[in-house]
Parts: structure tokens; C-alpha cells; sequence
């Protein structure tokens, strides 16, 4: 794999001393420019370089805001600079720029060097990544009260105990809550957070966030005050989700039904959106409505599950009544069993630890087995035991 490189330095006679390495060999494809600060948002706009290494002999206020400035439209451009500076201020303040490292200077061919060892490492990290496609499931509420973000939260935890690596996104911006359904641990970092960040996320950065669950299961939490919500952009939640598709098998994201353009941006990233909805005329109605704005968005029937919860026999409206409006098939069912779900939310202990039995305990389990299959070991009897135990 070649790994492009642009090289922005004040002096030509240090561009000329560097010992550019042969691209045929190494695999890294230099370009060098002579110039400063100014030259980097179009290089960064005409070359789509995977780093930038940039000479930067002063940094004021001013250079660092342009820094910052180009870098938001290259999220994913490795930076470097070389700069005499290395005060915590300074260093600080390039990393909160989106800058990955900063080299002492002066530019050398040292310093070339210790570069393309960074970058061959830090591409073969993203080719890792890129390598690994976890699934992305979004769930999405026809409208207020549907238990979406228990129905998020207990899957997630029921993919995990398939031995499988889950993350939860709380993506209802504003009001989430998927934290407390999981555990009572403080939020620290939030989506809010990595979104402002989302120019320098990498896995280190998105794991140190994540409210740890348990080995295999993982929270990223909304923040706790919802005016941060309008600083979430479509780019930052996009950055967010394809590096935790990369880390994780399963991304269950917990989504807000107000398709703004961030949630919008979401449920184009899923492989699958599950609408879930109640038996009850409102809950119907919202669910036709908001069908016909996923057909609009162009989301085809085999992306969209329709899943009922809270489900009991013999009320006014039906499954068929469902599928009629939405002209789609009922993908699952969730009993109704109040008392027990109302004791695990309350809790803050997921249902399948709290009551494995429960008759809703058992649907997440099979809903999870249905998408993280998990052999089931034949009974083989006393006499397999016994036979096993003769000399």
C-alpha cells in the first residue's frame, strides 16, 4: 500500500539536504513544497495526502486557528509539525488543532525518517481497521414512550454474552439515557466530546471514552448537558461509527426519531434500522409516516425491521394492522412483562442478568442468536458420560 506524504518547509536548502526515500522501495510517495502555513489547506485540498509534515519555526494564535481550520476539512490526514516549541502550552494547543505529533526541528532527514515509520504504522492501523466490518444496527422509536432504548441496550448486552464485542452509541443527542440502563458508572466522555474531536479520533482515544460494561461490552454515553447536542455534526458522528464498526462486531446505536441531519446521517451508516413501536393507533400512525420518509431517504425493505414491543394477543389492532400500514413484515415481537423490565431499568441491571427466565429475557436472547448464531452443544446423555469415564 503507498502512503502519500507532503512535505511543507520555510527553507528549500532543507528540502534539498532531506533524504527523500525511494518510493519503489518504501512505498511512500513524497511531495515537497516550499512555503509555511499558508500553503497548507491547499495542499491538503489538491494532494488528499495521508500525512502532512509541516516546518513551523513560530506558532501564534492566529497559525494555530489556521492549522485547525484546514484539518477539520482532512479528518483523517496523520499532521505533524517541527517546531522548536515544546512547551506543554504549545503542544497542548496543537493536539486540541487536530495535530497527531510534534518533531523537534530542525527538519532533518532523521526527522523524514521517523515519519515514514509513524505513517507506515499508523496506515497499517487504519488498514486493520478497514479490514474488519462490524455490523451497525440502529434503533429508532416510531415515536416517544416505544422502549427503544431498553430493547438497544438489552440486545447489545445479549450480542455480548454470544462472546461478541459490542459498543452503544446514545444518539439521542438531546435527552439519551442508554448509560443507566447499563451501568452506574460516571459519564466522563461523551459523543458530544469525540465529535469535537473527530478530527484526531483513533481507537485509543475512542476506547479511553467508552464506559466500560464489562470485557466485551461498551458505552459511549450522551452528554449530560443537551445544549452540546448542535456542536454534533453528520462528519463527527460518521467518523465516530465507522471507527467503532472497526473495532467492534456489533454497534447498536440508540437514535432519536427526529431525523435532523446528523440522525439522518446515522441511519445511512447502518446495515439495518429497527423501528419499534407499540400496538396503538399513535404508535401506528407515526411508524406509517415515518416508513414513508425512509423510502424517501431511499432505504430499501431489506434494511428495515419492524419490531414490537411490549406485544400481548387480542387488542384492538393487530400484527396484520402493522404490516398493512407500514407495508412491511413484523421482524420480532417482544412480550409485555412489565414488572420485570421495570425493575431492571430501575436497577440499572440488564434483564438477562436480573431474570434470564423472563419471558422478554428469552426474546433478546433469541433475537441475539438469530444475529450472532451460537452452536448449541448437543446433550449427549449419562451413557456418553459413562462411556467417556470407562478405561
Amino acid at each position: 500500500m503507498t502512503i502519500k506524504v507532503s512535505v511543507i518547509c520555510t527553507s528549500e536548502a532543507i528540502l534539498a539536504a532531506l533524504n527523500i526515500p525511494d518510493p519503489t522501495r518504501t512505498g511512500v510517495v513524497f511531495v515537497a513544497h516550499a512555503g509555511s502555513v499558508q500553503a497548507l489547506a491547499s495542499v491538503l485540498r489538491k494532494e488528499q495526502p495521508d500525512v502532512v509534515l509541516l516546518d513551523l519555526p513560530v506558532a501564534d494564535e492566529r497559525v494555530m486557528e489556521q492549522i485547525e481550520s484546514a484539518l477539520m476539512k482532512a479528518p483523517g490526514t496523520h499532521m505533524v509539525l517541527v517546531s522548536p516549541d515544546r512547551s506543554v502550552e504549545f503542544l497542548t494547543r496543537a493536539m486540541r488543532a487536530g495535530v497527531r505529533e510534534v518533531l523537534p526541528a530542525p527538519m532533518s532527514a532523521m526527522t523524514v525518517q521517523q515519519v515514514v515509520k509513524n505513517a507506515q504504522g499508523h496506515t497499517s492501523v487504519s488498514s486493520r481497521h478497514r479490514d474488519r466490518v462490524g455490523q451497525v444496527l440502529a434503533l429508532i422509536p416510531a415515536k416517544g414512550g416505544a422502549g427503544t432504548t431498553f430493547l438497544a441496550t438489552n440486545l447489545a448486552y445479549a450480542l455480548s454474552k454470544q462472546g461478541k464485542r459490542v459498543a452503544v452509541l446514545d444518539l439521542n443527542l438531546y435527552f439519551g439515557d442508554v448509560a443507566i440502563f447499563l451501568s452506574d458508572k460516571k459519564v466522563v466522555t461523551s459523543v458530544v466530546d469525540l465529535a469535537r474531536q473527530a478530527q484526531r479520533l483513533d481507537s485509543a482515544l475512542l476506547d479511553s471514552s467508552m464506559i466500560k460494561v464489562s470485557e466485551h461490552l461498551h458505552v459511549l454515553a450522551a452528554s449530560e448537558s443537551p445544549e452540546d447536542a448542535n456542536e454534533v455534526s453528520p462528519a463527527g458522528v460518521e467518523r465516530i461509527i465507522e471507527l467503532a464498526r472497526s473495532q467492534y462486531d456489533f454497534v447498536v446505536l440508540d437514535v432519536s426519531n427526529t431525523l435532523d441531519p446528523v440522525a439522518v446521517k446515522v441511519l445511512d451508516l447502518a446495515d439495518t434500522i429497527y423501528l419499534t413501536l407499540q400496538l396503538s393507533l399513535p404508535f401506528v400512525h407515526a411508524a406509517k409516516r415515518m416508513v414513508a420518509v425512509f423510502r424517501v431517504l431511499g432505504y430499501l425493505s431489506d434494511k428495515l425491521r419492524i419490531v414490537v414491543n411490549r406485544y400481548e394477543k387480542g387488542g384492538d389492532i393487530d400484527l396484520a394492522d402493522v404490516e398493512k400500514a407500514t407495508m412491511l413484515k413484523i421482524g420480532r415481537t417482544i412480550p409485555n412483562s412489565h414488572i420485570s423490565v421495570s425493575a431492571s431499568v430501575n436497577q440499572g441491571v440488564p434483564l438477562l442478568e436480573m431474570a434470564p427466565r423472563d419471558p422478554v429475557a428469552r426474546a433478546l436472547h433469541d433475537w441475539a442468536q438469530e444475529l450472532a448464531p451460537v452452536p448449541v452443544q448437543p446433550n449427549k446423555g449419562w451413557l456418553h458420560g459413562l462411556m467417556a469415564s470407562s478405561p
